[in-house]
């Protein structure tokens, strides 16, 4: 743990790796609670769902056509066969009973298909109903085909949807052809999101930005979106100025937050207060620094309070970093805590359209746009020459210059690019993990 040490914290430098697991060593899941599947998208299914009922309840057909028995069609020859038709079968009807031997049952897609059938013949492979009550059949290569099972979808008290799943457009539907309204699912943690900085500017005083005499105060929109890409619900605290009163002012009255990320006064100049400040206050410090590029002042502890602590996040200053930092550490916290199953996100295989390189004993994070288009120019250099046999791969390149002041290169991109530590540089054409970033 990191501590006071002639007036300095002395650094951790923990690896990226070593930080997420002591990060996510803190991440209990939120309490549970019930709501409607219509308010629950982008929250984590917290215990396991089960089917109340077997889909589909029957047998049916997968085309528009007429159920038959196979051995009613033993006779077919001259590319014709009339059949009489004993009925009709719609979806969310039961099958009919009694369809004497050598005749047809018009389905519709969905309709059920009656016991003893084994066939649905298309529609477009007959002459439809030529007069009524008789089908002519044309062709016999749908013998045996277009009849899904009963239960093929889910039978009755099966576990349909598995906690941690978190609900989206795909498992929503699931939720509903399960019997399941409302859902027991996770509650959101409310993120308090502060900035430090007196050169911080909003966008009512942008003169002093074009003026040379400030900042652009983008850090804490930017964090509270990516609260809201984690599924978690950000709460503005505002900006805090560069005075251990302010500091305290702004901490004292945080109210009531689940988990707090600051951008800003993460390191150790003379207008860095913010982990001074805390540490007066009892801050209980996990550790300070990682061995990440960018971003690597970052901090994570928790402040004692009445009964509970709050974990507390230091992010750097720079956006960049900022943004970098919360995505690698704070989001998989975030989605641990939602109770999700997939906490660290997802990562692809690319091969980069540019040389990364990575300094010694530190893990490089690059802002990186996907493409799929093989040959295609990236930064400046011609793509490196597709592998034979390996058509369409998936390609990564910079967004632009990787300064972590910078904000451009935030807006094209698809995921992070990983040079691990100890992987010194990854050559143009070489295979290189991407961190996908949500909503890209």
């Amino acid at each position: 743990m990191g501590a006071f040490q002639e007036n300095r914290l002395e650094a951790d430098w923990l690896s990226c790796d070593e930080a997420l697991a002591r990060i996510l060593a803190h991440a209990r899941p939120m309490a549970a609670t019930s709501v409607a599947v219509s308010r629950a998208l982008g929250r984590c299914v917290s215990e396991p769902v089960r089917a109340r009922a077997t889909l589909p309840a029957w047998r049916n057909s997968a085309m528009d056509g007429f159920a038959v028995r196979s051995g009613d069609l033993e006779g077919f020859r001259d590319g014709a066969m009339r059949l009489p038709v004993a009925g009709e079968s719609y979806p969310g009807a039961v099958p009919l009973a009694g369809v004497p031997e050598g005749a047809a049952v018009r389905v519709m897609t969905g309709g059920p298909v009656p016991d003893g059938f084994d066939s649905v013949i298309r529609v477009e492979h007959t002459d439809g109903e030529v007069e009524p009550g008789v089908v002519v059949i044309r062709r016999s290569d749908d013998v045996g085909k277009h009849i899904r099972a009963a239960g093929k979808d889910m039978r009755a008290g099966d576990v349909t949807v598995s906690a941690g799943t978190v609900v989206h457009s795909g498992s929503l539907p699931v939720l509903l052809a399960s019997g399941c309204d409302p859902v027991a699912v996770y509650r959101r943690p409310r993120v308090g999101v502060l900035s430090s900085g007196d050169e911080l500017v909003g966008i009512d005083r942008f003169d002093r930005v074009a003026a040379g005499r400030g900042v652009p105060d983008t850090n804490r929109a930017m964090m509270a979106a990516a609260v809201v890409e984690a599924g978690a619900v950000p709460v503005d605290l505002g900006v805090a100025a560069d005075s251990p009163g302010a500091l305290l002012e702004k901490l004292d009255s945080v109210g009531d937050i689940d988990v707090l990320v600051t951008t800003g006064g993460a390191s150790m100049g003379d207008r860095d207060l913010l982990k001074r400040v805390l540490l007066r206050l009892g801050f209980e410090l996990e550790f300070w620094r990682a061995r990440v590029r960018p971003g690597s002042p970052v901090s994570f502890g928790h402040l004692p309070g009445e009964g509970t602590s709050l974990p507390v996040f230091g992010l750097p200053g720079n956006p960049a970093s900022a943004f970098v930092t919360f995505h690698v550490l704070v989001a998989p916290y975030l989605r641990a805590r939602l109770g999700s199953s997939r906490p660290r996100g997802t990562t692809v295989e690319a091969r980069t359209d540019t040389a990364l390189s990575s300094p010694a004993g530190v893990t490089q994070f690059y802002r990186v746009r996907l493409s799929g288009n093989v040959g295609e120019e990236a930064s400046g250099e011609a793509a490196a020459p597709e592998p034979a046999g390996r058509p369409g791969v998936l390609r990564c390149s910079l967004t632009g210059p990787q300064g972590s002041g910078l904000v451009r290169s935030l807006r094209d991109a698809d995921g992070l690019a990983v040079v691990p530590e100890g992987v010194a540089r990854v050559e143009q054409g070489e295979p290189v993990s991407v961190m996908l970033l949500p909503g890209r």
